[in-house]
């Protein structure tokens, strides 16, 4: 990517997160807005945005495509072992322990990663980000649920598959491999809805910065940890292997800057579902939220 195009994607994604932060902070919109709006944005917009990378994605080598879904899973997995081997000495409390280890797999990808390659990378990088996130969604649903603490939590297909990220997720990749040209009134307004996942979710990150308590979330050294695990060890660990391994270069980009993401509010939402910390959860995940206003921008300067 050039230099210029960066730097000006880098300064308009800050000046959409400045935005919302600034219409939150003068109470434009309430906080009931914007949890509507986060709805609108998971359930309609990122679902177009997906669907319509099917499309748009066929310049991308089939070959390539394909062999993401074995790089990714095997990111996954490295991953899991990684943050597994750093945290065994460092945390004595399986539970607390164990949580760390999911921060550090699983990020926020739907609400922050798909949006960022969109705006970056656009369509044929939003190919491999569905991937990205469908797997996610696969690795979340069996290892990340089991080490919550839940090992006879079964998988609820239905719910899975029916979750609108998911099967848009499915659909975008049916699309890609048929022998179907894309264009048309469908593809159009596809790409127009899902046009506002970008601009749209830096603003909801931005309003969410307002409930930030800086002094509180910056004073935690755990959280630190995972934040530097999740923002910049495994993203660059991903980028230094797939550079060696000579692989596609778009491909590389993307699974590198959907590594860098920030901490996912699963992470959260299962700790206090399955009786774990969850307030060292939601503190590590604002934490990396900030710091990765810093680190996202280090990352993508590598491409």
């Amino acid at each position: 990517m050039y230099l210029g195009t960066l730097v000006k994607s880098l300064l308009t994604l800050f000046l959409l997160v400045l935005s919302g932060y600034l219409i939150k902070k003068i109470n434009l919109v309430s906080d009931k807005t914007v949890d509507e709006l986060s709805d609108v944005l998971l359930k309609i917009i990122l679902p177009a945005s997906i669907i319509a990378s099917g499309f748009e994605g066929k310049n991308n080598d089939i070959k390539s495509v394909g062999l993401s879904f074995l790089i990714i899973s095997l990111c996954y997995i490295f991953f899991f072992l990684f943050s597994f081997i750093v945290f065994r000495g460092i945390i004595k409390d399986k539970g607390r322990r164990n949580l760390a280890i999911n921060m550090c797999v699983f990020a926020n990808t739907s609400f922050i990663g798909l949006p960022l390659v969109a705006v970056l990378f656009g369509s044929s990088g939003m190919i491999y980000a569905v991937i990205y996130n469908l797997l996610y969604n696969v690795f979340m649903y069996t290892l990340g649920i089991r080490l919550f603490g839940e090992k006879n939590e079964k998988l609820d297909i239905k719910a899975f598959v029916l979750n609108p990220l998911t099967l848009s997720s499915i659909l975008s990749i049916v699309l890609f491999f048929l022998p179907l040209d894309g264009g048309g009134v469908v593809e159009d307004f596809l790409s127009t809805i899902g046009g506002l996942s970008g601009p749209l979710s830096m603003m909801l990150v931005g309003s969410w910065l307002i409930g930030v308590d800086l002094k509180s979330v910056l004073k935690k050294p755990l959280c630190y940890l995972v934040s530097l695990m999740r923002l910049l060890i495994l993203p660059l660990s991903v980028f230094f292997v797939l550079s060696l391994l000579d692989v596609d270069e778009l491909m590389t980009d993307t699974i590198t800057l959907i590594s860098a993401i920030p901490v996912g509010t699963l992470n959260v939402i299962f700790s206090k579902k399955f009786g774990g910390d969850s307030h060292l959860a939601n503190e590590t995940m604002m934490q990396s939220l900030v710091l990765s206003v810093v680190t996202i921008p280090l990352i993508v300067l590598l491409f």
